[in-house]
């Protein structure tokens, strides 16, 4: 190694130790763009402050709160900062972060720390300290530390964000930092008055787009149009706000869906085959009988009720359709259970869960082509054709719109349940088993 060189690799501790852009640059492997410089900077400033991040799935928040995080306690090792994580891997992934620059003896020197570092708590000597943890009501009622933050705000309850919120209060310099995507979680109404609202709040904004990111591939990011409904991705890869305002589905993308039965596929003998029902507490109760061929789902019948008793439409299913997985609106639990009585493969779909992910793939599919709804307009009974019973799903899956709340308006809306319900079968996401093939005589 040259002279030079050795004089280069000296002062790459003193710059690091005066300059978080060379900090990150140096001991992170990052060279932050501008909208996470400024973000960074916001951080480490000496007064106190509200930050909320809105940013794009993979936009490196996590990361600059973890190079961020790791430059203050170089700067003040009695710093306390505890952060609630909206998942294990999220807590993972900024623990894999800051976890080398503290353990970087150039940085650090030995015995800066109380003992091994953990992903959930770094300590040290000084007094300060990391904690990165999940969410968990009896920790975030203990404890007071200097900086709180929340990542990935939409995928932590409400009432643990209410918990953890005081715990900065006996700070001279608290900090609070909120950073997510606004994706259909758990939390995302609270994420977005916090967005909206941040200047009455007290919160100042942060956000930077794809055109920043030149770590994120573009190929991908051009094939995922294909995969995720157009909402989708503008929430999760251009990490805008989903528009919840007007109609839930293009009318126009519906009017391509309907079909005229004569024209197109059979019904197969050897295809995945379904039932979806919502039980309709007020009103309607909604059956849809779907099949997949290929990656195209075509609605194959639609049965309404709405003066039968519940027990001769549980009958009349389990006759009709017992040979069929069925995935009804969850909240039925006593009438899922006598279903499940009844012999039938019952897997009830929980809207509070699931609602707005499936909602949203039955958008991709209407945009792509893969959703097939028999023409209410087309009857032929010689042929055994009758359009006229998909009229009320096609009405209502017109005038399914979105109400104040941001949420859909529940006003005749039991078609559209059904329809929501029954994308739960093709579109189940890892983890959550496979979708159930049954190729039992067709009724």
């Amino acid at each position: 190694m040259t002279v030079e060189a050795e004089q280069l690799l000296a002062l790459k501790p003193a710059l690091a130790r005066t300059s978080l852009f060379d900090f990150a640059r140096l001991y992170a492997d990052m060279v932050p763009s501008p909208g996470q410089l400024r973000f960074m900077l916001a951080i480490i400033a000496e007064a106190s402050c509200q930050l909320v991040v809105k940013v794009l799935r993979g936009g490196g928040k996590t990361k600059c709160a973890a190079v961020a995080f790791a430059f203050m306690l170089l700067q003040n090792p009695r710093l306390r900062i505890f952060v609630l994580s909206g998942s294990y891997w999220q807590a993972r992934r900024l623990y894999q972060y800051f976890l080398p620059l503290v353990a970087n003896p150039e940085l650090f020197p030995a015995g800066s720390l109380v003992g091994e570092p953990t992903q959930y708590l770094t300590q040290f000597r000084e007094g300060g300290s990391l904690e990165i943890l999940t969410a968990s009501a009896r920790r975030t009622r203990g404890g007071h530390v200097d900086v709180l933050c929340i990542d990935e705000a939409v995928l932590v309850e409400k009432g643990l964000i209410d918990a953890v919120w005081p715990v900065v209060r006996t700070s001279q310099c608290p900090k609070r930092i909120v950073m997510s995507t606004p994706s259909p979680e758990v939390n995302l109404d609270w994420f977005l008055r916090l967005w909206q609202d941040s200047t009455r709040l007290g919160f100042q904004r942060h956000e930077w787009g794809m055109d920043e990111c030149h770590w994120i591939n573009k190929q991908d990011a051009e094939q995922a149009k294909l995969m995720l409904d157009s909402e989708t991705y503008k929430i999760e890869y251009l990490g805008e706000i989903a528009e919840r305002t007007g109609r839930v589905w293009d009318s126009l993308l519906i009017d391509r869906a309907l079909t005229d039965p004569s024209a197109g596929p059979p019904l197969s003998s050897d295809t995945e085959k379904w039932t979806s029902l919502d039980w309709g507490f007020v009103g309607q109760a909604v059956l849809l009988f779907c099949e997949k061929q290929a990656e195209t789902v075509y609605i194959r019948d639609c049965r309404i009720w709405s003066k039968e008793s519940y027990t001769s439409i549980k009958q009349e299913v389990r006759e009709q359709y017992g040979g069929y997985p069925v995935y009804p609106d969850g909240e039925a639990v006593a009438d899922n259970e006598d279903l499940t009585n009844m012999g039938m493969r019952v897997v009830p779909v929980i809207f509070s869960k699931d609602k707005d992910f499936l909602i949203s793939r039955v958008r991709w599919r209407l945009e792509q082509g893969l959703l097939k709804i028999p023409n209410p307009d087309i009857t032929n009974l010689e042929k055994g054709i009758d359009g006229r019973k998909y009229f009320t799903l096609v009405q209502q899956m017109k005038a399914y719109h979105y109400g104040p709340s941001g949420k859909p308006a529940k006003v005749n809306d039991h078609a559209c349940d059904a329809l929501i319900c029954a994308m739960k079968h093709v579109e189940q996401p890892s983890g959550r088993g496979l979708p159930i093939t049954v190729t039992s005589a067709t009724p």
